[in-house]
């Protein structure tokens, strides 16, 4: 029991998506019981909620009637003390009315409740319906704000529209009875549902128990326990599948056998150094496991007319069984002179043939009949393509049928065979091969010993090269900063030498030297000095022109404080420059921690006097990046490169406007990627992938090396670089992209 409630659960889960036929039994069977219990509840429980409303309705129109002639008196005399006493009485003898109200079509109104009365106007309430007939619901009355059981019937008093009479009945002995009903209908219907799910797990175990022995049998059969069997007892459906399981079991036991055979036989084709060694033993095994009487392997002849024949080279019998008789004449048995020449043709096609005697032609049953045959399965053996044997396997006790697995394990016994014998050919020319192939070798080491020293030898060329490439590369990268620094300092030196003429000029002009002609006109003794000021003419003057020579002087001053200054500043700059190229000529793949903005400025100033001599304008796009670490004197050659190619694009343009946009920004993954675009002459799409190979160039100054160089450095910093071109006259973008987190460089 416990095993067969294991069986289930593994029957209960889903496989493949789909349920189990436990759950789909034990749901459909669930799943029937339920539906009419919940039809049931759909229909009861609405009918039965009707049936409180109605009886709540009945009672709303026997208080209306009570009301209604005490109301007609009261429309007649317009006495309505009447009415309310009536109301209070009705009200006193029933807790669950909860108001009466007696309404005029005007909206004049009693509200008569259980411990107040007043008189009211409500001519705009909704106690005023259109439609003048009888009506009654439940729901939340907007004068009391509360639910009731609203009914409103119109009061009609000789046939004058007089009014209304409503009636406020207290919903809770309702909602109780609704509640009950609600209760006692789950509870029912809960009890309904679980006692249906047991009836349905029962019955689907019930149902499912036969396939839950079955499945177990058949997954100890998939699992290699090929003894186990199933029960036939029962005669219907399922006792077929257990016969036809049984059937299946023993099909699979003998394949087994067969296959196991068809392994030992592949293990000893393979470890025999003769074939003929181990065929008795295969032929044997083969024999046991199929369950026939003989197995016999017959060599392929021909004779002198060119016909094929079979004769015996090997046999197994098993107990009891005679072994076959020999041709008396040549121990050969021609197909042809045994009327079976279609075997040879059916077996040299490479078919298989199984022969009965019920089902065999007379030439054939002669043949079957002399051997004692009932049943001859015949399997042609092959070595490269040609007939060579036969594994003739015979049943003398039964006629059988042979099946597809049965076949296919002979077929491939046949090929292994042939395989064998191929194989131990070959393994008899590869020893007669053996010493050739060995001088052979010899040989071939030797001249492959010459071409691995040949190979070191242009190894060591090629890293010599390499190196030299280096250093040039270097070489290169320094020279593109000699040429800034030197296109920079000979702007800033041009500036200098304006400056020093201005001041050599304004100090040639100075009138600094007519103080010395006033002090020596006013080298007296105080009393001729008073008398030649006071009055000689020139001395008069003196006053008037010291002022005006002070302020000159002043003027002068303060241009050579200005140029002088000036003249300080270029100087500074000429050093800043000097510095930035001592700075980046120091050794280099030293990696350092450095900001991207600053690099791309740095090359800019470098190349900022060629710009301004070419008129080429900047533009700059810089992302706000982290520092990176790389080798910044690569960097800078390349950066430079970029910059000189795109100003050399732009000077070689017809373009007005010459324009080059600088731009630092975050790249795919972690990369810091440097653009340099321009507007220049461009690039043409056949050229884009040979721009950055060694020599290629389409400058006529141009040598070729530099964005060679340059995409070597890149590499060695662990970037690469990538350019652009829409084609020509269209400019072109060259890109440097770098690892923004960890810059390598090569120490």
């Amino acid at each position: 029991m416990t095993s067969i409630k294991n069986k289930t659960r593994q029957l209960e889960t889903k496989k493949g998506g789909r349920l189990s036929i436990f759950m789909r039994t034990m749901l459909l069977g669930w799943g029937l019981s339920i539906v009419p219990l919940l039809v049931f509840m759909v229909i009861t429980v609405p009918s039965q909620k009707d049936i409180f409303v109605n009886t709540l309705a009945s009672k709303a129109k026997g208080l209306a009637a009570s009301l209604h002639d005490v109301a007609a008196s009261a429309a007649v005399n317009e006495d309505y003390s009447s009415v309310v006493s009536s109301a209070q009485v009705l009200l006193k003898g029933d807790a669950d009315i909860d108001f009466l109200i007696i309404m005029k079509n005007d909206g004049f109104a009693l509200v008569i409740e259980q411990k107040k009365w007043e008189v009211a106007q409500l001519e705009d309430s909704h106690l005023v319906r259109p439609v003048r007939e009888t009506s009654w619901e439940i729901e939340l009355s907007p004068l009391f704000q509360r639910r009731v059981f609203h009914f409103a019937q119109p009061f009609d008093y000789s046939g004058i529209q007089w009014g209304w009479i409503h009636v406020g009945l207290s919903l809770e002995e309702y909602d109780k009875s609704v509640s009950g009903l609600y209760k006692s209908t789950i509870v029912v219907a809960l009890t309904c549902i679980f006692i249906s799910l047991l009836g349905a797990i029962a019955y689907a175990r019930q149902i499912v128990r036969p396939i839950l022995a079955l499945q177990t049998l058949v997954q100890k059969i998939a699992g290699g326990d090929l003894s186990v069997r199933a029960k036939t007892r029962r005669k219907d459906e399922l006792g077929a599948l257990a016969v036809s399981v049984n059937v299946m079991a023993d099909a699979l036991l003998k394949r087994n056998n067969i296959l196991e055979s068809v392994r030992f036989a592949a293990y000893h084709f393979l470890q025999d150094q003769v074939w003929k060694e181990s065929i008795v033993k295969v032929l044997e095994d083969i024999g046991k496991a199929a369950g026939i009487s003989r197995a016999v392997f017959h060599g392929i002849v021909k004779d002198d007319a060119g016909s094929f024949g079979a004769k015996k080279r090997f046999e197994w019998t098993a107990p009891g069984i005679s072994p076959e008789q020999e041709d008396p004449e040549d121990q050969m048995i021609s197909f042809e002179k045994r009327g079976v020449a279609h075997w040879a043709d059916s077996l040299a096609a490479g078919r298989t043939l199984s022969v009965s005697l019920q089902k065999c032609s007379d030439a054939e049953q002669i043949l079957l009949t002399y051997s004692q045959i009932q049943s001859l399965i015949l399997i042609p053996v092959f070595v490269e393509g040609i007939w060579w044997g036969i594994f003739a396997l015979e049943d003398c006790d039964a006629v059988r049928e042979w099946t597809a697995a049965e076949i296919s394990c002979f077929m491939a016994l046949a090929d292994m065979l042939g395989a064998t014998v191929a194989r131990q050919g070959f393994q008899k020319d590869v020893i007669k091969a053996r010493d050739t192939l060995e001088l052979q070798v010899k040989q071939r080491t030797r001249e492959l010993e010459d071409q691995v020293q040949a190979k070191e030898e242009a190894l060591s060329e090629l890293s010599v090269a390499q190196t030299s490439l280096l250093e040039a590369s270097r070489a290169a990268g320094m020279a593109e900063v000699a040429t800034g620094v030197l296109h920079n300092v000979g702007n800033v030196l041009n500036s200098v030498n304006v400056s020093a003429t201005l001041i050599l000029d304004a100090l040639r002009e100075s009138r600094v030297g007519n103080l010395s002609k006033i002090a020596g006109m006013m080298d007296l003794s105080p009393e001729d000095l008073a008398q030649f000021m006071a009055r000689d003419p020139k001395g008069q003057q003196i006053p008037k022109y010291l002022i005006s020579l002070g302020n000159a002087l002043a003027d002068e001053h303060s241009r050579l404080f200005s140029e002088t200054e000036a003249l300080a500043g270029r100087i500074e700059h000429i050093k800043e420059i000097v510095a930035m190229q001592q700075n980046y000529g120091r050794v280099s793949g030293i990696s350092e921690t450095i900001s991207p903005e600053i690099l791309m400025e740095d090359a800019l100033m470098l190349n900022q006097g060629a710009l301004v001599r070419h008129n080429v304008t900047v533009k700059k796009e810089y992302e706000d990046l982290p520092d990176v670490v790389v080798d910044k004197h690569k960097v800078l050659q390349i950066l430079l490169n970029f910059i000189n190619n795109a100003k050399y694009a732009c000077s070689e343009s017809e373009k007005n406007e010459k324009l080059i946009t600088l731009g630092i920004y975050k790249g795919q993954g972690a990369t810091v990627c440097f653009s340099v675009a321009d507007n220049g002459v461009g690039i043409a799409p056949e050229n884009l992938t040979r721009i950055f190979q060694h020599g290629f160039t389409t400058r006529k100054s141009g040598h070729g090396f530099g964005l060679h160089s340059g995409a070597l450095a890149a590499k060695e910093i662990g970037g690469r670089l990538r350019t652009d071109s829409k084609g020509p006259g269209q400019g072109a973008v060259f890109i440097l992209e770098l690892p923004a987190e960890h810059g390598t460089a090569a120490s």
